[in-house]
C-alpha cells in the first residue's frame, strides 16, 4: 500500500437526532470514489472526532472500509489523550479494516516530548499498521518539526506525516530528511504551494465538496500546466473565504446537500447553522 493523492478528510453525516447517519456516510464515500479520491481520512478533525464515542469512531472506520472494499487506502485517526486509550483504539480501527491509523499528539497536558513519543510507542506497538504521525499545531498545540520527528521514528514505525501548517520551509526540510516516508499536506488553500516541495498527496476537508476542482488542479500541476493549476488554487482559496464566514465544517456539511447528501449539523458545543447562514451558502458558487 501507498499514500498518496488526494484525500478526503471526511465528513462525519449526522441525521436529526445528532446520531451517525451511515447510509449518508456510505453515500458520501461511493460520491467521492466516483469522483476519484485516492484514500480516506476518517474521524479526523473534520470528523468530530472528539465529539464521537470510541465505538462510534469503529463503527465508521467499519463501514467506510466496508464501502471502499480494499479500492483505495483507509487511514483511522485513532488520537487520543492517553496512550492505553488510543492504543486500544488503534487495535479496534485494525479489526474493522482499517489500512493505515494516524494521530494527533497527545494534547491539553503540555506534554513533553519524550512523552508524546512514548505515546506513539504505545500506538505503533498495540497494531501492525502503518502509522501516520498528525501535525496540527494550531489545535494540538504541539509542532512536529524535522528534528522531533526524528526522536519519534527512532523509537517507533512511522511510515507517514500529515503535515497540516503552513510552515513550508519546515515541510521542505523533513521531506529532504525523510525521502521515503508518505508525506500528505492537510492545508487546502495552500497545495499548490506544497506540491513542488515533494509532497506525496494531500489530505483535506474542502476535498468533501471540492474534490473535483482538486483533481483538476492535481492534474495541472503534473502534466506542467502552472497556469491552469494557479486559477484553479485560486478558485478554491476564494470558495474557502466564503466558508470561513461560518464554521467550516458546518458549512461543508450544509454544501454536501448539493451532492444529495444530507449530513445535518455538528454536534453541540458546536452551534447549528442559521437560517441566514444557509441562504448565504446557497450563494457559494465555484465548487466544480
Amino acid at each position: 500500500m501507498k499514500l498518496g493523492g488526494l484525500i478526503p478528510a471526511l465528513i462525519t453525516p449526522l441525521d436529526r437526532n445528532g446520531e451517525v447517519n451511515f447510509p449518508e456516510l456510505r453515500k458520501l464515500v461511493r460520491v467521492l470514489l466516483e469522483e476519484g479520491a485516492d484514500g480516506f481520512y476518517v474521524t479526523g478533525s473534520t470528523g468530530e472526532c472528539f465529539l464521537l464515542t470510541d465505538e462510534e469512531r469503529i463503527r465508521i472506520v467499519a463501514a467506510v472500509a466496508e464501502e471502499v472494499n480494499g479500492r483505495v487506502p483507509v487511514i483511522a485517526h485513532v488520537g487520543k489523550i492517553g496512550a492505553a486509550q488510543a492504543a486500544r483504539l488503534a487495535k479496534e480501527a485494525e479489526r474493522a479494516g482499517a489500512d493505515a491509523v494516524s494521530s494527533v499528539p497527545p494534547f491539553y497536558y503540555d506534554f513533553r516530548f519524550e512523552e508524546i513519543v512514548r505515546y506513539y510507542e504505545a500506538v505503533t506497538e498495540a497494531v501492525s499498521l502503518p502509522m501516520v504521525v498528525y501535525n496540527y499545531p494550531k489545535f494540538s498545540g504541539v509542532t512536529i518539526t524535522a528534528d522531533n520527528l526524528g526522536m519519534i521514528m527512532k523509537r517507533c514505525r512511522v511510515s507517514g506525516l500529515k503535515y497540516t501548517d503552513m510552515n513550508l520551509y519546515e515541510l521542505e526540510k523533513i521531506r529532504v530528511r525523510y525521502p521515503d516516508i508518505w508525506l500528505l499536506f492537510g492545508r487546502d488553500e495552500a497545495l499548490l504551494s506544497a506540491l513542488p516541495l515533494g509532497v506525496d498527496g494531500a489530505v483535506g476537508s474542502t476535498y468533501n465538496i471540492m474534490l473535483k476542482k482538486y483533481k483538476r488542479l492535481w492534474t495541472a500541476y503534473l502534466t506542467g500546466n502552472l497556469e491552469e493549476a494557479e486559477a484553479i488554487q485560486h478558485e478554491a482559496c476564494r470558495v474557502i473565504d466564503q466558508l470561513m464566514g461560518f464554521r467550516d465544517i458546518s458549512a461543508e456539511k450544509y454544501l454536501l446537500g448539493r451532492k444529495g447528501i444530507w449530513a445535518g449539523d455538528c454536534r453541540a458545543p458546536f452551534k447549528p447553522l442559521t437560517a441566514e447562514d444557509k441562504r448565504l451558502l446557497d450563494e457559494t458558487g465555484g465548487l466544480e
